[in-house]
C-alpha cells in the first residue's frame, strides 16, 4: 500500500484495508470459540533465538540514569510463549508484530510483519493440522470465499486438504529419495548434478533451499492447500524428532499457490537437548560471521521446570490477507510498509 493518499482515494486499496482488518477480527474470533486464550508478550527481549538465518533487529534502551541496555526486536514471541506453557496457560494464541532484518521489501516479504501463533499443551503436530485448516475454512467461509484466486490459479480453500511429507515431495518433483541426501557432501553433489550454484561456504541448509525452492516450492498447494511434514533433524532445532526415524524431525509447513504460509512444530521440550541444539545453532552463527549472543536462561529453565508435550505454530498474517484479498503483493495488506515509507 503506498500511503495515506492512495488508501484514501483507492477504492480497490480500501477494500482490501478493510477485508485485512475483518480478517484478523475473524481470527480471534476463531480462537476464542476454540477455548484459547489471548497472550501478550513483549516485543523487545534480551535474548533472542539462535535461528542462523535470521536477523533480529538491535535496539538500545536507557535506564533513568542513562545507563544502556541491549535488547532485540522478537522475530517471533516463541520463546516467550513457551513459558507461558510453563506457567500451565496450555491453550494460547497470540497476533502481534515481528521484525527480521535482511528482508526484501515487498512481493512476499517485509522487515515488519504480523504474525499469529499458537500452541496446545498437551498438543500434537496434527492437532495444529487440523487447527489450521480449520482457520482458513473458518475465515473463507466468514468472507464468502470458496476459492482462492493466486497466480492465475483457482485454489479450493474449503475442500480436502493435501499432506505430503518432506521425502515424498522431493521423489515426486527431484527424483531423488531425501534419505540418501542427508549429509552435506552428497548434497552438494545433488546440487551440482542438478546445475543448481553452489557456494563455498554453503552449509546444508543452504543447498537444501536452493534446490526445494527452484524445483519443489513453486508447484506445492496450486489446487487446494497442502502441508508439507517430517523435516530433516539438522534444519529443525526446536522440533523433536521421530521416534521411528531420528533423521527427521515433527515439522510442518503450509502451502498455498506455491506459498509458504505457516511453519509449525512438535515442540522440543527436554532442557538438557534444547541447549545443546542451541548452542550448535550459536556456534553456527558464529561461523556464518553473524553477531551472537547467550541462550536465553530463562526459557531453558522453564522447559526444566516441565512443559508437556506440546505443539505449535507461527502463521504469516499479511500472507493470509494477501491470498484472500487478491492483492499483488504485500505492499498493499500493509499499510504504510518499509518499502512505502523509504520511498516518501
Amino acid at each position: 500500500m503506498s500511503n495515506w493518499q492512495e488508501l484514501r482515494d483507492n477504492p480497490r486499496l480500501v477494500r482490501i484495508y478493510r477485508q485485512r482488518i475483518d480478517i484478523i477480527h475473524y481470527i480471534r474470533v476463531f480462537f476464542w470459540h476454540a477455548n484459547f486464550l489471548e497472550v501478550n508478550t513483549p516485543l523487545g527481549v534480551r535474548y533472542p533465538g539462535q535461528e542462523p538465518y535470521l536477523n533480529p533487529l538491535p535496539v538500545n534502551f536507557h535506564d533513568l540514569y542513562g545507563q544502556g541496555h541491549q535488547f532485540y526486536l522478537q522475530t517471533s514471541p516463541e520463546f516467550a510463549m513457551k513459558k507461558l506453557l510453563a506457567a500451565d496457560f496450555d491453550k494460547i494464541f497470540q497476533i502481534c508484530q515481528c521484525f527480521r532484518d535482511g528482508e526484501a521489501f515487498g512481493g512476499q516479504h517485509n522487515t515488519e510483519f504480523t504474525m499469529v501463533e499458537w500452541y496446545r499443551a498437551p498438543g500434537t503436530l496434527e492437532n495444529i493440522m487440523d487447527d489450521t485448516e480449520n482457520l482458513f475454512k473458518f475465515v473463507a467461509e466468514k468472507l464468502a470465499v470458496k476459492k482462492i484466486k493466486f497466480k492465475g490459479k483457482e485454489i479450493d480453500v474449503l475442500g480436502k486438504w493435501d499432506k505430503m511429507s518432506m521425502k515424498e515431495v522431493w521423489q515426486k518433483f527431484v527424483g531423488v529419495d531425501l534419505d540418501d541426501f542427508l549429509e552435506i557432501e552428497k548434497m552438494k553433489k545433488l546440487a551440482l548434478s542438478l546445475g543448481t550454484q553452489v557456494g563455498e561456504h554453503d552449509a546444508y541448509e543452504d543447498l537444501f533451499y536452493k534446490i526445494f525452492l527452484n524445483k519443489i516450492e513453486p508447484y506445492l498447494g496450486i489446487e487446494r492447500p497442502i502441508f508439507i511434514y517430517d523435516y530433516p533433524a539438522s534444519m529443525s532445532s526446536l522440533s523433536r524428532r521421530l521416534e521411528n526415524d531420528a533423521r527427521y524431525a515433527k515439522r510442518f509447513e503450509l502451502y498455498i499457490g506455491g506459498l509458504e504460509l505457516a511453519n509449525a512444530f512438535g515442540e522440543l521440550v527436554d532442557a538438557k537437548e534444547q541447549r545443546i541444539r542451541l548452542e550448535e545453532d550459536k556456534n553456527k552463527r558464529k561461523s556464518l560471521r553473524k553477531e551472537t549472543w547467550d541462550v536465553d536462561p530463562d526459557f531453558i529453565l522453564a522447559l526444566e521446570s516441565g512443559v508437556p508435550e506440546a505443539g505449535g505454530i507461527a502463521l504469516g498474517v499479511d500472507r493470509m490477507v494477501l491470498l484472500f484479498t487478491e492483492a499483488r503483493d504485500l505492499n498493499e495488506v500493509i499499510f504504510q510498509s518499509v518499502k512505502d515509507q523509504l520511498n516518501y
